[in-house]
């Protein structure tokens, strides 16, 4: 039986390359936006020419939202199977001028949303008799950065959202893990590249390589992987020494 993926932020980086991985992998796709922009709509005419495919609009922003995205999803593709939890907003610039509206929307984006899809996909992964829900965070989950504690902090939330959810959901058959990039060339990450002299492999990483670990995810052969987050990042992380706890 065909299984249906919803992906969320789908329409540019590391968000398209997981729908182009996922149809390319079997899966049907609910193909996620903000908006009905020309560059949503190129994206998702590349992937619905690889296979079957609905696109859902949506500002995750609003709170009715997430339900019906998921909705929409079941009904017009007939399931739900995986859950990729990719939209997300930051905001780079120094902590002491973020505003309270900052703080808002990224963990209103961030972090509620995506608790809100996943609960929303609880109830068709139940009747499908499994369940993966990917989430992704950010390497700054686990390694701050000068200039996006808001965004490390959000991401953080979700990692452990992502936990706890896991230990609730295992019981249904639903997987919870996280997907961690470091550094990665996308058309809206140009700082990437800058990046590199951080980077123990010596250069950025690619969405495709995101994907492929999302995909792992996603499919059967991490049927005994959960609750778990995977850091991408070329091994950036490993120059900062975690504290002796």
């Amino acid at each position: 039986m065909e299984r249906v993926a919803l992906v969320t932020g789908a329409s540019t980086g590391i968000g398209l390359a997981v729908a182009e991985r996922l149809v390319a992998d079997g899966f049907a796709l609910a193909f996620a936006t903000h908006s009905e922009s020309d560059e949503a709509r190129q994206a998702f005419e590349r992937v619905s020419a690889r296979g079957r495919a609905h696109w859902l609009v949506g500002d995750l922003e609003d709170p009715a939202v997430p339900d019906g995205l998921v909705q929409e999803a079941v009904g017009e593709l007939g399931r739900l199977d995986v859950l990729v939890n990719n939209a997300g907003l930051t905001s780079a610039k120094p902590a002491l001028e973020l505003t309270a509206d900052d703080f808002d929307r990224i963990f209103t984006v961030d972090v509620r949303a995506a608790f809100l899809l996943a609960r929303a996909a609880v109830q068709p992964m139940r009747e499908a008799g499994a369940g993966s829900i990917v989430n992704v965070t950010s390497v700054h989950a686990h390694v701050p950065r000068p200039g996006f504690a808001l965004y490390a902090a959000a991401k953080a939330a979700l990692g452990m959202l992502t936990r706890g959810l896991a230990l609730e959901l295992a019981a249904d058959g639903i997987r919870v893990n996280a997907v961690a990039p470091g550094a990665i060339a996308t058309e809206r990450n140009e700082e990437a590249e800058e990046l590199v002299d951080e980077i123990p492999l010596g250069r950025a990483g690619t969405p495709q390589e995101v994907a492929a670990l999302v995909a792992f995810l996603a499919g059967d052969e991490s049927r005994y992987v959960t609750g778990s987050s995977y850091v991408i990042d070329g091994g950036m992380a490993q120059h900062v020494v975690p504290p002796a706890w």
